[in-house]
């Protein structure tokens, strides 16, 4: 498919709507060209497809005197002219961005009544009644948010795994392949590090929440682990994160290690209790492995997530429904639903083109979601990705009063993030513009080692340039 424009101000904004019908919707159309002029406060478009099948011409007509912009008037032209076409709406509609959440928050901010955000919603970008519910669903339970500049969290990412998953498309490497990394590799990061720690105490900045993610962080050798969870001492905190994940990394002598630094959350995450779609996708356990793993690690008194992913290849409503029912009579505090995300870095991405064509989601997360809420489990975090099966999303749920701040807080960007690690992305927050400025690490394992001075440089123009503030 081709994507033919008057200029191309706009183009990455109206490919991501055309890709939110595809690939599975566009195979027969050859080209989208889209015309448009901007007469005072009114977008007059012109869009013509054309398709193995034929042409077929729309014409549309806006007003942006309304809050919304030239931009958001061609997605959602565009939008309906696809939705038209093929006969079908996007729960999300035209709304292409990552965290919808931040969307409803921003109206907000800007003076809409939270009464007057499904209309919005539903008028301007398309969002079905049911995500609509959502939406607000977790902006209620995610009360009270804080937006300081003094209150950080602190994340550092471990990027290596036990095995590489088929979906997978992070930069992380399979443990077996790069142990001569690292040890290196944890050299450099206990040096952003500490140098972290030195512009904290500088700053004044106060450390509430730390993370610690991946790939596995318990993947790496014990020893190893040690010496990173020993330099993060920020005093008391209200939440320490680590994501043990694989349930083949979990053992007795981890779990001690993680108790005896004061770990408060851990994840222990089955993706599927199918061990022939665990099989598949590359996991190097079986579902009887993460039960055992989870029982052990609920000696230890953690606040307990499970990841779930709907969408997997060989995964059928059944299988998904019994993982579901299996992961809700274990009883973690915390379950999150993944939809699959095919990005062109990950395997299936790359061998299995047609695997958006023969999708029963849509009917996964509405099990879910039903089976959730009757067990007690609330909505509470919500992000969205390109290239998700049906158009859908990753929600996280919880009961009792055990929300994963940090999650919420990197969803809403309500704090700054001082991160560390390869791949791994600060953010400064400043509150009283409400705006965010982004720093990232360079990706790869290798380079972060070589490179560490500049990512060290990079926090410092970041959090310290004056200039900023």
């Amino acid at each position: 498919m081709e994507l033919l424009l008057s200029d191309y101000e706009y183009q990455n904004d109206l490919f991501d709507v055309a890709r939110e019908f595809c690939p599975a919707t566009l195979d027969d159309i050859t080209t989208i060209k889209l015309e448009y002029t901007v007469q005072l406060t009114e977008v007059e478009m012109e869009i013509q497809i054309n398709s193995v099948n034929g042409q077929k011409q729309f014409s549309k007509q806006f007003d942006t005197n309304n809050g919304e912009g030239v931009k958001s008037r061609l997605k959602l032209g565009l939008y309906d002219a696809l939705a038209e076409y093929f006969d079908k709406q996007l729960p999300y509609g035209c709304l292409t961005g990552v965290r919808p959440t931040k969307v409803a928050y921003s109206l907000i901010n800007n003076g809409l009544k939270l009464s007057q955000i499904p209309n919005y919603f539903r008028t301007n970008y398309r969002v079905s009644n049911e995500k609509i519910k959502l939406i607000l669903e977790i902006l209620e339970n995610q009360k009270p948010i804080e937006r300081n500049d003094v209150l950080v969290d602190f994340y550092v990412n471990i990027p290596f795994c036990t095995t590489k998953c088929s979906y997978c498309s992070f930069i992380s490497a399979p443990i077996d392949k790069v142990q001569n990394y690292v040890s290196p590799y944890v050299d450099a990061l206990l040096k952003e590090i500490e140098y972290a720690k030195q512009m904290i105490r500088n700053n004044c900045y106060i450390v509430k929440n730390v993370y610690i993610g991946g790939g596995t962080p318990t993947a790496i050798p014990t020893k190893e682990l040690e010496r990173i969870l020993s330099a993060l001492t920020f005093g008391e905190m209200r939440e320490f994160t680590v994501e043990a994940g694989r349930p083949d990394t979990i053992t007795k002598e981890k779990l001690d290690l993680l108790k005896k630094y004061h770990v408060t959350r851990i994840s222990v995450n089955p993706q599927t209790f199918n061990d022939e779609v665990l099989k598949n996708i590359g996991r190097a356990h079986s579902a009887i492995d993460t039960i055992k793993a989870y029982e052990l690690a609920r000696t230890y008194n953690f606040i307990i997530n499970m990841d779930l992913i709907a969408g997997l290849p060989g995964e059928t409503i059944k299988s998904f429904k019994n993982s579901i029912d299996t992961v809700i009579d274990l009883a973690p505090e915390n379950i999150t639903v993944h939809t699959l995300c095919l990005k062109r870095a990950s395997a299936f991405a790359m061998e299995s083109e047609n695997i958006f064509k023969t999708t029963k989601t849509q009917k996964m997360l509405e099990y879910a979601k039903k089976q959730l809420k009757n067990a007690g489990y609330k909505p509470y975090y919500l992000y969205r990705q390109k290239n998700q099966v049906d158009n859908l999303e990753n929600v996280g749920y919880f009961k009792g009063k055990t929300i994963c701040r940090f999650n919420v807080e990197s969803m809403e960007e309500t704090a700054s993030i001082i991160a560390c690690g390869a791949n791994a992305i600060s953010k400064r927050f400043f509150a009283l513009e409400n705006r965010i400025e982004r720093e990232a690490n360079v990706k790869d394992i290798p380079s972060y080692i070589t490179r560490i001075g500049e990512m060290i440089q990079r926090k410092k123009d970041l959090f310290e340039n004056k200039s900023k503030i």
